[in-house]
């Protein structure tokens, strides 16, 4: 699974993989779940990847410890996203 990427989820659900951490050596996205126009909605979920026997599957994490070690981990990636970016005086 990757970034960027669109998966369904059993119930049908579609979901737009946003951010990718490993924590305690296991891979988790940060997902919005997409609108029956296929348009992000204001619903965000964080999967767990679990592979098994060479499948991907995914469940959804509901650990508040997890989920906030997680926000952590998904904050400061976004932070140095955004600090990375040219400063916009140079642009003009």
């Amino acid at each position: 699974m990757k970034v960027d990427s669109v998966i369904t989820l059993e119930n049908d659900m579609n979901c737009l993989l946003l951010e990718k951490a490993n924590y305690e050596n296991d891979n988790y996205f940060l997902s919005v779940v997409l609108d029956e126009n296929e348009e992000p909605s204001d619903e965000y979920i964080v999967l767990k990847e679990i592979i098994e026997n060479n499948e991907n599957y995914v469940s959804k994490v509901t650990d508040e410890e997890v989920l906030s070690q997680l926000t952590k981990l998904f904050t400061k990636s976004f932070y140095d996203l955004v600090n990375d970016l040219p400063n916009m005086k140079d642009a003009a």
